[in-house]
């Protein structure tokens, strides 16, 4: 009985205890601070296979992170302090998110430029599949010009964390637990383990679902109130497969001044989503990221951009002679 007690009273105590204080890690400097010795090797041996893996295209990376993680444990999640008033808080060693402990590294150069270049401009940014917040948390915060931001995730388990990161700064944008779908109010499965690369495809592999979600349409999102009184958007379609949906989904914002950033898998050698924005939609689109700015006038000039099967490409469509001549100045500097 005493043992007994004795465990009840451990349990106790551990339960008032405050929870352990976050390893912190600079994402510009790389400085990190508040880690033990042994997660501090964790961290710096995380670091040293980004700068290995790099030339490769992070090939391997998740392994490695997996196995530090085993390694060397640790009870407490790592905080990247991304620019000065946002943060993002992720699992310990996070298989996916510790590419960022490489100092200034660049992720995702198409969004990053895009946000840099418009900071001037008043308007809502809809963030689909935002998994765990890193474009939400900057597009709302002081260096984007605190866009008025709405993150959309529909895996429950991903969302948790997404809805930590809105209250660690400050409850400044908004969150919803959804699929981004051709309409809203559908019920849909959620299929994949890794949570950046969750689903609502169905592999046709046998895999069986692993959550459900009820779907929402980009132009709903348009509608919510956080957005009154604007009349101009940046959408980002991180949806894992269903870009041409969420764009069937957008007829309202297709109309009007909105540029939108879709993802192009590298795996996707006909180019489905930039084909269907250029033939169908009848859009600009252009490419932002590593390598030389340019438009893109047909799918096929994806083939020098995209080098990689294993990642998607964030590309830019518009029909907005607004977003256009911001979009030509650019490739044009």
């Amino acid at each position: 009985m005493a043992s007994y007690l004795e465990t009840i009273s451990d349990i106790e105590a551990h339960m008032l205890k405050p929870p352990a204080k976050d390893i912190v890690i600079n994402a510009r400097s790389g400085r990190i601070e508040g880690a033990s010795l042994h997660e501090a090797l964790a961290l710096q041996t995380l670091r040293l296979a980004m700068r290995v893996l790099l030339p490769l295209r992070q090939f391997g990376f998740s392994y490695v992170a997996r196995s530090v993680r085993a390694l060397l444990p640790s009870k407490r999640s790592m905080v990247f302090a991304l620019t000065p008033g946002a943060s993002m808080r992720v699992p310990y060693c996070d298989p996916y998110w510790s590419i960022l402990l490489l100092p200034d590294y660049s992720y995702e150069r198409s969004m990053m430029t895009l946000l840099d270049a418009v900071r001037d401009v008043d308007y809502g940014f809809i963030d689909g599949g935002a998994n765990y917040g890193y474009w939400s948390i900057l597009a709302s915060g002081p260096e984007a010009g605190n866009k008025p931001t709405v993150a959309i995730e529909a895996a429950a388990d991903t969302f948790r964390v997404l809805e930590d990161n809105r209250l660690l700064n400050g409850g400044r944008y908004s969150a919803l637990n959804r699929a981004i779908g051709a309409v809203s109010g559908e019920h849909v499965r959620i299929f994949g383990a890794k949570h950046e690369a969750r689903t609502t495809v169905d592999p046709a592999d046998g895999s069986r679902p692993i959550l459900e979600c009820d779907t929402i349409s980009v132009d709903d999102l348009a509608a919510l109130p956080l957005f009154a009184g604007l009349d101009k958007f940046v959408v980002k379609l991180d949806v894992e497969g269903v870009e041409i949906a969420a764009f069937s989904g957008a007829t309202k914002l297709l109309g009007s001044d909105t540029v939108f950033v879709y993802e192009d898998h590298g795996s996707d050698l006909d180019h489905a989503t930039t084909r269907h924005a250029l033939d169908v939609l009848k859009l600009r689109v252009f490419w932002l990221g590593h390598g030389r700015r340019r438009e893109i006038t047909a799918p096929e000039q994806l083939a020098d951009i995209k080098k990689s099967r294993r990642f998607g490409y964030d590309i830019i469509a518009t029909g907005s002679p607004f977003w256009i001549d911001r979009l030509e100045r650019l490739i044009n500097e």
